[in-house]
């Protein structure tokens, strides 16, 4: 289970460019084995409003490519199935008037091509279910599992009753439908994508520039919602509208590493890009903030209280902190002191920085030590004013 509490890391796209810059992104996916995001947007004009757009960019966020999808809904999820005969995209067919999704496709992905996705002549039509709407699919990468999630009645998703289930992703290919699982969704709130690992269901929630971005998560066995987490990653966008959640894995095959990976659109029409980031993975232990005498000093920002977190025998430093008196430093002063499971035995010199304050012409780097008994010291014989701090590693033993 993901820890939804985690911080997150912020930077894994930023300000992406999508193929149309008028339209915000609507879903995304994360193939590990070549490296690439897909990202899926609506591309609609005054005369065709069920057309999307897969842009395909490379890890840093550079275009590489994309596909136009005919008839093809409002792109509310897309998965990614690669194998050595190429890539197939799961994504919305068999589009209503209302413009969402009654079956889903699975498409070939040609780079720069177009496909109709409603045409049964040219790709393959699935329907796990019948008499449902505004249906969509996803790929659990790491369990091979086809996701679909499918509504009782065509409304919105905030007033919907959902059936989510899980089929075997290569009987799938093969249009055979055998739900492994299956869970009942009922939310009073916008949905925005949704992601399955290690046997939970993340659901993605959340309206433009509402500051209520969500993440729930479901355990397939019970179907009980074991998690509700707001999430606040990128506050800072002009028009932050949550759109896609998938799984993220640093290569394909490495289970350990996998994790969520969590989109944002932002910009205004002729400007749209796109953000991603990620929570930790999962065997990344948590921080722990360590008490200082808050009368005597202040962290520089929300996110950078003293804490460290342990990894095996190292350990991660993380600070940045200011005199509230606005003093200069002492050399030799004590900052704070790390707990026991913290502390090294033998004495750790670390480099860090400082604000500048005092420093004109001069280097910006300060030295610390960390003590057996865990202080950590401030050395420097310079007036130092401003913020103290850095992120450090050392070693126990």
């Amino acid at each position: 289970m993901i820890n939804l509490a985690a911080p997150v890391n912020p930077v894994l796209l930023s300000a992406a460019p999508l193929r149309s810059p008028s339209s915000v992104a609507q879903s995304m996916f994360w193939e590990a084995t070549d490296q690439l995001w897909y990202v899926c947007q609506r591309y609609v004009t005054e005369g065709d409003q069920a057309r999307l757009l897969v842009s395909r960019l490379r890890a840093d966020g550079t275009l590489l490519d994309s596909m136009t999808l005919l008839r093809a809904g409002h792109g509310a999820n897309i998965g990614v199935d690669r194998r050595n005969d190429g890539i197939h995209l799961w994504t919305d067919a068999l589009v209503s008037e209302s413009l969402w999704a009654q079956a889903i496709a699975r498409v070939a992905y040609v780079p720069d091509g177009v496909a109709d996705a409603s045409d049964p002549q040219s790709v393959a039509l699935h329907q796990p279910r019948t008499g449902v709407y505004r249906v969509s699919a996803t790929v659990d990468p790491v369990a091979r599992e086809l996701i679909f999630r499918s509504q009782s009645s065509n409304v919105s998703s905030a007033t919907s009753v959902a059936l989510v289930d899980r089929y075997d992703l290569d009987a799938a290919a093969e249009g055979v439908f055998e739900p492994l699982g299956t869970v009942s969704q009922v939310s009073d709130r916008t949905l925005q994508g949704y992601a399955s690992l290690g046997g939970y269901l993340y659901t993605l929630y959340g309206d433009s520039a509402q500051a209520n971005t969500y993440i729930t998560c479901t355990d397939w066995r019970s179907g009980q919602v074991v998690g509700d987490q707001h999430i606040t990653t990128l506050s800072s966008l002009s028009d932050r509208e949550p759109e896609g959640l998938c799984v993220y894995q640093a290569a394909p095959g490495d289970t350990a590493s996998a994790t969520l990976a969590f989109g944002f659109a932002d910009g205004v029409p002729g400007g749209r890009t796109f953000y991603a980031a990620r929570f930790p993975h999962p065997g990344t232990p948590a921080w722990v903030k360590v008490p200082y005498d808050t009368s005597l000093y202040v962290p520089n920002s929300d996110n950078y209280p003293p804490q460290y977190r342990l990894a095996g025998d190292q350990v991660h430093l993380h600070f940045g902190i200011s005199r509230i008196d606005g003093k200069p430093w002492t050399n030799g002063e004590v900052l704070f002191r790390l707990p026991v499971p913290a502390r090294p035995d033998r004495t750790q010199r670390l480099v860090g920085v400082v604000s500048g304050a005092g420093v004109t012409a001069d280097t910006m780097a300060v030295r610390f030590e960390v003590t057996v008994g865990g202080d950590v010291v401030i050395y420097d014989e310079r007036p130092l004013t401003g913020w103290v701090g850095g992120d450090h590693s050392f070693w126990r033993c």
